[in-house]
Order: structure tokens, then C-alpha cells, then sequence
């Protein structure tokens, strides 16, 4: 039988390599939804507005290493139901806002939580055969 995934020395070594200064960096080994809240927590995605579907709605490429990469994916310009912060400006998202969230389908994307403000994705400009 193989030892438990906390008990796998060559795991945690492994794990402890790319971390800097030495510190042990334990993997997440869970199947819930990684929490997208707080300062800096998108600066590690590569988002990509692809085309704008009309004045509500655009395709967005997303690629996060740590939890989901969605090549196409269709958002839809709603009302903040709760404060957030920006994914591409990192601004703050107060309640009440327009924004622009990943359209539920199921399952649901692992990217749900995520949101753009209105005034940033109508300033971006899309270009043309990229």
C-alpha cells in the first residue's frame, strides 16, 4: 500500500525546490474551489479579452496555473452582487457595479468568483485577427 500523500518525503523535497528562501510549500490537495479574494490574487493569470459579442457579453481567455485554464470562454456583463477586486486592473469592485462574469454553465468554472469591471473591459480594444 502506498504511504499517505503527508507522509511522501520525496513529495514535500520535491515541492521545496522551486520555494523561495527554503520554505516548504505544501500542494493543495483538495477538490473545493480555490477562494479568489483579496490583494494580488489574479496577478498570476493570463486573462485575454478575444472579441466582444456586443455591448454584454465578451469571449475571454483565462489560463491560471493553480486551478483552470478556459481557452474560450463566453462572459456576460452583470451587477457585482458582492465587492471583489478586478481581475485585470485589480481595482476594487464595490457591490453594485457593473462587471463582467463568467457565464454559469455546469459544472461550474472553476473560475466563477472571478470579475472584470465594466469601465475596464469597455477600454480595452480588441485586436483585430489575433
Amino acid at each position: 500500500m502506498q504511504a499517505p500523500f503527508e507522509a511522501d518525503t520525496t513529495w514535500h523535497s520535491t515541492m521545496a525546490l522551486p520555494a523561495s528562501e527554503g520554505e516548504l510549500r505544501r500542494p493543495i490537495a483538495s477538490s473545493r474551489h480555490r477562494a479568489i479574494h483579496g490583494e494580488g490574487c489574479f496577478s498570476k493569470c493570463a486573462i485575454r479579452v478575444l472579441e466582444r459579442n456586443g455591448p454584454n457579453s465578451a469571449t475571454v481567455a483565462w489560463s491560471d496555473a493553480t486551478s483552470c485554464c478556459y481557452g474560450e470562454q463566453l462572459w456576460r456583463r452583470r451587477i457585482a452582487k458582492k465587492a471583489g477586486v478586478c481581475a485585470l486592473s485589480g481595482q476594487p469592485i464595490a457591490t453594485g457595479d457593473a462587471v463582467y462574469r463568467p457565464r454559469l454553465a455546469k459544472p461550474a468554472p472553476r473560475n466563477i468568483e472571478a470579475m472584470i469591471l465594466a469601465t475596464v473591459m469597455d477600454a480595452i480594444t480588441v485586436e483585430q485577427g489575433a
